[in-house]
């Protein structure tokens, strides 16, 4: 503070020294003509001599204006008036010794009056232009803190803007030092310390007092007093910016949330209606499936009696190419039976009729209706959750062999395991069918149980779907997890019936 006061005092020293060589040149040029007598240049003081009385004006007596205006613009009234004094007493010898008419002396007093007069105008309305520039400040730092909140996207940062917008506003910004207090949270301006002078005003916002405003400033107290307008302007200015960056973080966030919200809405809208899409398409396919199927189902059946009796009538001596050739066919019509049969199944599954039935027997029933390869071992491990369950036996029975066969198929005729065991925790009974296969792509697992969705050379994409259907029927569901290289586990779990 001691270095800024010294600065200040500076500044009115240099300004002293230029109206003391202001003074000293006026001096020199109004007692030119007697200092050009004492030379002996008699003409050059005749002519000067004139500028004292012409048109009854002094005119050398105007150069003392230099030095009144100049001490009005820097320092003020009061020094310009101790300056039109000063001129005064330099006029009060010529009017003394020199002036030859009567009255002299009214001369002198006549310019001070003149000069104090023209002194108080200037100092006046450079008064004036310094408070019409720092209202100027005042009203751009307003708009600047405006402007600093509209670009602002947290309190934080409009905060942190302030406080260094603020002291731009004073007289003295760089003696000028602001802190703000928001729900306990100081943010100050570069630079901060504080000084002795300072003032406060509370910071409302929407109604409740939040905080502080502190202005501090090596100016003296009274200055401080006088601006504190200033400070309740701009404390009820940020108040109200601070509750502007508050809706704008609201409403930013409701948009966001509406932003999601809509694209939840439109994917549940897509997803709807590609669900619709698909099921008028199964609906028309499953209308011709069921209609073919029963066209298909007569031929099969009447090719299947031909070729059993074909196979009775060969003696065994017969052609055991031919008879080959029998069994092929034989094993083609139960592809294509087992087609037609997915295709029926689909498309008019029965409500489940269910009944208490045991786990153990359901697997070991399925594992009847498959052929399981030599090279493929199979391994039952009820971990003792063989309980009885309440569902259909025959729908269970087809979802097990169906996730059997499609293990079996997953090996792609090498070695293997399929393991089948099971576990339970209070509401469901899980039997999980795990393989040693090629195992199922990523891309694929959402896939899988689409009607028609197959990557098999063989079948049409229906037996997955049909035993999700089964499953969810009979009150379960069905998961799959699955790596790629190393085998797909199925798990279907069953509810466990509660006892009251």
């Amino acid at each position: 503070m001691s270095y800024k006061n010294n600065k200040k005092g500076l500044q009115v020293n240099k300004h002293l020294r230029y109206i003391i060589v202001l003074m000293a040149v006026c001096a020199f040029i109004y007692y030119l003509p007697v200092i050009s007598g004492r030379l002996g240049w008699i003409s050059a003081q005749n002519s000067l001599n004139s500028l004292h009385d012409l048109y009854g004006i002094d005119f050398l007596g105007l150069v003392f204006f230099a030095p009144v205006v100049y001490s009005a613009y820097a320092l003020g009234v009061i020094p310009a008036i101790l300056t039109a004094f000063v001129s005064m007493l330099i006029l009060l010898p010529h009017a003394i010794l020199i002036d030859t008419y009567p009255n002299a002396l009214f001369k002198p007093t006549a310019f001070v009056i003149i000069l104090s007069a023209v002194g108080a105008v200037v100092a006046m309305l450079q008064t004036s232009e310094q408070q019409h520039r720092q209202r100027i400040k005042e009203m751009k730092c307003l708009y600047d803190i405006g402007k600093a909140a509209w670009d602002s996207n947290s309190i934080d940062e409009f905060i942190g803007k302030a406080v260094t917008i603020i002291p731009l506003a004073t007289q003295t910004p760089e003696e000028t030092r602001v802190s703000i207090t928001f729900h306990d949270q100081v943010y100050k301006s570069p630079s901060f310390e504080k000084f002795p002078n300072k003032i406060v005003e509370n910071l409302v916002v929407n109604g409740e007092v939040v905080g502080v405003v502190e202005i501090y400033s090596t100016g003296d107290i009274p200055y401080l007093k006088k601006k504190n307008y200033l400070l309740k302007t701009l404390a009820e200015r940020i108040g109200g910016a601070i509750r502007q960056v508050e809706l704008e973080q609201s409403l930013r966030g409701y948009y966001e949330q509406l932003e999601k919200e809509v694209d939840i809405r439109t994917k549940d809208l897509e997803q709807v209606q590609e669900k619709l899409i698909r099921s008028e398409r199964l609906a028309a396919v499953g209308e011709l499936a069921s209609g073919v199927g029963h066209e298909l189902r007569n031929p099969l059946n009447v090719i299947r009696n031909c070729a059993y009796l074909l196979n009775m009538a060969l003696t065994e001596k017969s052609d055991e190419e031919a008879a080959n050739t029998l069994k092929v066919l034989d094993k083609q019509i139960d592809i294509a039976n087992k087609i037609v049969t997915d295709l029926l199944d689909f498309t008019r599954i029965k409500p489940p009729s269910q009944v208490r039935a045991n786990l153990k027997n359901l697997i070991e029933e399925s594992l009847s209706w498959i052929t399981v390869p030599e090279q493929i071992s199979i391994n039952l491990n009820l971990n003792g959750h063989a309980k009885t369950i309440r569902t259909d036996p025959e729908q269970m029975s087809r979802v097990f062999s169906n996730l059997i066969s499609n293990a079996v198929q997953a090996m792609n005729g090498k070695d293997g395991e399929v393991n089948i065991s099971t576990d339970a925790d209070d509401e469901y009974l899980s039997v999980i069918f795990q393989d040693t296969g090629c195992g199922i792509p990523e891309e694929n697992l959402q896939k899988i149980f689409e009607p028609l969705f197959t990557t098999k050379p063989k079948g049409i994409g229906l037996g997955l779907a049909i035993s999700k259907r089964l499953v969810e029927q009979n009150g379960g569901k069905i998961e799959v997890a699955s790596q790629v290289g190393k085998g797909a586990t199925f798990t279907v779990k069953l509810p466990i019936e509660q006892r009251s």
